[in-house]
């Protein structure tokens, strides 16, 4: 039967940055042809009447079946295309396989086009509205979906009736976006903008949004958290370091006595209640010379100084909060980065599970803002807990409390972190001792409504139900916003398709408040760009510029897909990159691709396609957008076809968790210090197993204890069809008619993955290689490199500061010689132009150089091209001996894969097309024959087997070595090949 293959193949030089002798292959911005050797996606009609819903196993439904959603983002400018390119964009979306557009920052505030560009924010602007509408329309029209979001980069102006709006710096951000959640008036001007927009009639289809199915989902608020502004410390008084203005200050704190006053009426009441199990002070001083009294301030004290940040520290006698000495220290060269300025004592030592406070006295020459935290001062540097301070010009006693969440026996550290800027700091009174566990202070009444609502850095000093109340305050305010919201969403204006709440989680609490939703949605990004100074600077920042195929932690996939989703519920992810310039983002489509599949996700949108009105231009302009990126867009047709044909398996051994109300209301007091939020067990298990959420409201917790321990540096999955090897540095996918290997390809030299034998390279070269089969005939070869603009320039590796470069994009070539497993007698290779199509004139005939494997090499120094067609002819034969051009021109013998093996392993060897003085006829062999034979031997030189002993044409073979007998042990073994004058020896490895 024949068969076809598709193969993807991305590579990058490791070390490189700036590289010469590239060659330009843009993709087209408006090609939607049809080719024979790209995969296929015809228009499938979005059918009136026919909306997205979802079923009780957690997939999106479409016309009775379910459907995958592979995508992107248009942002801001990029969701409104000029009308005579509209449709053009949208034909070479599906011609790349997209069948789903987020439309995201459509109500930006920085600049046109925006629907909000007015004095105020409550009149869509018709000429852009009349541009998305249109763009809708011919997104329609080619069969492709559209993600509405709602609250994203909104800014509330004072003409809108936002009295306050000037002293919110901005409402588009996580930091002040919290508020929209809370804020009656807010909230009525988001549900008039979603009315405004959700049911207006789009001239271009005759259909409101509400009644278009082309709308498959509804997004409400982009990247917006009140648990996490929580968790951030930042719910309070922009005086007290947070970010909140007086008015809001007092309406949460109105909702938080409102909150309690319902649950217990009473004063006392609430006081049985939370001071229940109280300590009254903490004991057990650790820090040493804390008041700055003893003259060896370097005995006990130590100062780090990093990437050029300077400071100095000395003993000062001229101001002190208590005795007579302070630490002055003097930041002189600050950074923007904290802890680049570390001066910390490193000798402390921490139980598991017990509280600690931490207290200390502090001013500066002016107001500042820095962080303090007690962490590991050796690696993994893990933390334990933390919090950042305004230090005014005035002395004042800071405090903090937190759990250690390990024991550390004498190497843990109080860091103070003043890297950020120029100043001068005093510190004084430096305590760390056990934590006192409060309840209700004295001054608190709820009668009095003067309960105050505490930090989350602050919980593990409070008692239990304090704690579990205020935890639960947020949590249902944020639900209650939700439900509140999804209802004036369905029953108001009839929206008929999945609503979610909103996405970038921070663990199990922050899920526990937006599991009200109709699906789960997460954002993700590995080496985001860090702007150490200002936000969003074009020159002022870098990337770590590290690929995430190395990364033992596992990226960004435990984080993603540990205890993410909701049994029951589909699961999307809205935003993904490595953004660019990371020399290592080819691996980030295969990446999303396998894990998304393995873990049943279903919709994957790449961020984004394009964020800017330039369309045309052959050049990367941003870190983000994808659709001018070649290292992108080549594997987004086979990425796309995999993911929505269910190509690659889903796990078998899926784990439940189920969390108690108790124990998600009390992760406060259980926070490891993670970014990416807390979770109960080890989240690498996602890496192995489907983990999925059961209840956050369940009578008892379960499925933590299993997953506590995972594999450190090697991940298979439970059904074998993803492997990571962390050390390797290669990531390797097998599904149905799809196979991926993604990472260093040099340290797979001489080793088969999967069905792909990979031949030695003469360069370091990263990468991504996948197999797809089409159909029985035809099938695809892609080659991607690294990517730079013509004239880009490094700064070090990891910045390119503003120095961008000009069109036209240059693509590193790269050379690779495999070993593919094709069922045919022959195959013809066609180098493709840019819109995939073939040219017979500079095809190539291969035949195997034995049953069934054919030896490929790809040049693009001679091809310039990214993608290769393959033809496939016949059934598999052996190649002939007058196929002297395929014939191997040496005698060689390779080495076995796998090595080490247990229990077999594949030795290949090569017979070349030389003549021998033979007889002719002599046992039936001509003088093209040779008397090949291979034998095992251990260490001592005993024969262990002979494995080949015959007369052999050209050609190369390749036979296994089985170990069977009980009487071969585990060590080092040689194994021989003679043929003729030739012979060859290799070592090989057995471990039982």
């Amino acid at each position: 039967m024949k068969k076809t293959i598709l193969l993807f193949l991305i590579s990058i030089k490791i070390l490189g940055q700036s590289f010469s002798g590239g060659f330009n292959f843009n993709l087209p911005w408006n090609d939607s042809t049809t080719q024979n050797y790209l995969p296929k996606f015809p228009i499938v009609k979005i059918d009136d009447g026919k909306f997205i819903t979802t079923d009780i196993n957690g997939n999106f439904i479409y016309n009775g079946k379910p459907i995958r959603f592979w995508g992107s983002n248009c942002v801001a400018s990029g969701a409104f295309p000029q009308k005579n390119i509209a449709g053009s964009i949208a034909g070479r979306m599906r011609k790349f396989g997209i069948n789903l557009i987020r439309m995201h920052h459509i109500d930006n505030d920085w600049g046109v086009p925006s629907l909000l560009t007015g004095v105020d924010t409550r009149t869509l602007n018709p000429t852009y509205l009349d541009l998305l509408e249109y763009f809708i329309a011919r997104l329609k029209e080619n069969g492709i979906f559209i993600n509405m979001n709602l609250n994203v980069s909104r800014m509330f102006k004072a003409f809108d009736g936002v009295t306050y709006a000037d002293s919110v710096k901005n409402f588009g951000t996580v930091f002040f976006k919290a508020i929209t959640l809370f804020d009656p008036y807010l909230i009525q001007l988001q549900k008039e903008y979603a009315q405004q927009l959700l049911t207006h009639v789009n001239p271009y289809t005759g259909k409101s949004l509400v009644d278009d199915p082309v709308m498959a989902m509804v997004e409400t608020n982009n990247e917006n958290s009140l648990y996490r502004a929580w968790r951030d410390n930042i719910l309070k008084p922009i005086k007290s370091g947070g970010k909140l203005i007086y008015y809001h200050v007092k309406m949460l704190d109105s909702l938080w006595n409102d909150f309690l006053f319902k649950k217990y009426q009473t004063n006392e009441n609430l006081k049985l209640s939370w001071n229940k199990n109280i300590i009254t002070s903490g004991e057990n001083e650790q820090i040493k010379n804390g008041g700055f009294e003893q003259s060896n301030l370097k005995k006990d004290w130590t100062l780090e100084q990093h990437n050029g940040a300077s400071a100095d520290t000395s003993r000062d006698n001229t101001t002190s909060f208590k005795g007579n000495f302070s630490v002055k220290i003097v930041v002189t060269n600050g950074t923007g980065t904290e802890w680049h300025i570390q001066f910390k004592q490193p000798t402390l030592f921490l139980k598991k599970d017990s509280s600690y406070t931490v207290t200390f006295a502090a001013k500066s020459e002016s107001a500042h803002q820095i962080n303090v935290s007690v962490m590991n001062d050796v690696s993994p540097w893990n933390g334990y807990g933390g919090k950042n301070f305004t230090i005014t010009n005035q002395w004042n006693v800071y405090s903090f409390s937190f759990k250690a969440n390990e024991t550390n026996n004498g190497h843990a550290r109080i860091t103070f972190q003043l890297g950020k800027e120029k100043a001068t700091y005093w510190i004084d009174e430096v305590s760390l001792t056990k934590a006192s566990v409060k309840g209700l202070l004295d001054d608190e009444n709820l009668a009095l409504k003067n309960v105050r609502r505490i930090d989350y850095a602050d919980c593990v000093g409070y008692t239990d139900e304090r704690v579990k109340d205020m935890s639960e305050f947020y949590i249902a305010l944020q639900q209650n916003y939700f439900k509140d919201f999804f209802a004036y969403l369905k029953n108001t204006l009839k929206v008929k398709v999945p609503i979610v709440g909103t996405n970038w989680n921070i663990g199990a609490a922050d899920l526990a408040s937006m599991n009200v939703g109709d699906y789960v949605d997460n954002h993700a990004y590995w080496d985001h760009p860090q702007f150490p100074n200002i936000p969003w600077s074009s020159t002022d920042w870098f990337i770590n510029n590290k690929p995430m195929v190395k990364d033992a932690n596992g990226g960004t996939i435990p984080a993603l897909f540990a205890a993410v989703q909701m049994v029951g519920k589909p699961y999307t992810i809205s935003e993904y990159n490595h953004p660019f310039p990371n020399q290592y983002k080819s691996e980030a489509v295969n990446f999303l691709l396998g894990y998304s599949s393995f873990h049943g996700a279903n919709g994957i949108m790449f961020f984004d396609y394009n964020g800017s009105s330039n369309w045309t231009d052959d050049k990367i302009e941003s870190y983000f957008s994808i659709h001018r990126n070649p290292i992108f867009m080549a594997q987004y047709p086979i990425a796309s076809y995999a993911f929505r044909n269910f190509l690659i398996p889903e796990s078998t051994s899926p784990k439940i968790i189920n969390y108690k109300s108790e124990t998600i209301n009390l992760i406060p007091k259980n926070d490891n210090n993670d970014w990416s939020g807390t979770v109960l067990f080890n989240r690498k298990n996602a890496l192995i197993n489907s983990i999925k959420v059961g209840s956050y409201n369940s009578n008892f917790d379960s499925g933590f204890n299993e997953l506590q321990n995972a594999p450190s540096t090697v991940f298979v999955t439970d059904n074998g069809s993803i492997t990571w090897d962390t050390n390797l540095g290669v990531l390797a996918i097998k599904g149905n008619k799809f196979e991926s290997v993604t990472g260093y390809f040099n340290n797979l030299a001489n080793k088969k993955v999967g069905s792909i034998y990979f031949y030695p390279i003469d360069k370091e070269y990263f990468g991504s290689l996948s197999i797809l089969e089409l159909d029985e005939k035809k099938s695809i070869i892609s080659l991607v490199s690294k990517i730079q603009n013509t004239g880009m320039i490094w700064n070090g590796t990891s910045t390119i500061n503003n120095n961008w470069g000009s069109k036209p994009t240059q693509v590193y070539p790269l050379k690779i010689k495999l070993d593919l497993t094709i069922y045919a007698d022959s195959i013809r290779i066609y180098p493709l132009d840019q819109y995939g199509k073939e040219n017979e004139s500079n095809a190539k005939t291969i035949k195997p150089f034995t049953i069934n494997h054919f030896m490929v090499e790809l040049d693009q120094n001679i091809d310039r091209t990214l993608w290769y067609g393959i033809k496939k002819f016949g059934q598999a034969v052996l190649p002939s001996t007058e196929d002297f051009e395929t014939l191997p021109d040496k005698f060689e013998l390779y080495q076995n894969y796998p090595n080490p093996f247990n229990p077999v392993t594949t030795i290949k060897y090569s017979i070349p097309n030389v003549m021998v003085s033979l007889p002719v006829g002599r046992h039936g062999t001509s003088n093209h024959d040779n008397l090949v034979t291979l034998k095992v031997y251990d260490i001592l030189g005993r024969e262990v087997a002979t494995l080949v002993n015959e007369y052999q044409k050209p050609g190369t073979y390749s036979t296994e070595f089985r170990v069977q007998s009980s009487e071969i042990s585990s060590g080092v073994y040689f194994y021989k090949l003679q043929a003729g004058n030739f012979i060859g020896i290799r070592k090989m490895v057995i471990i039982k």
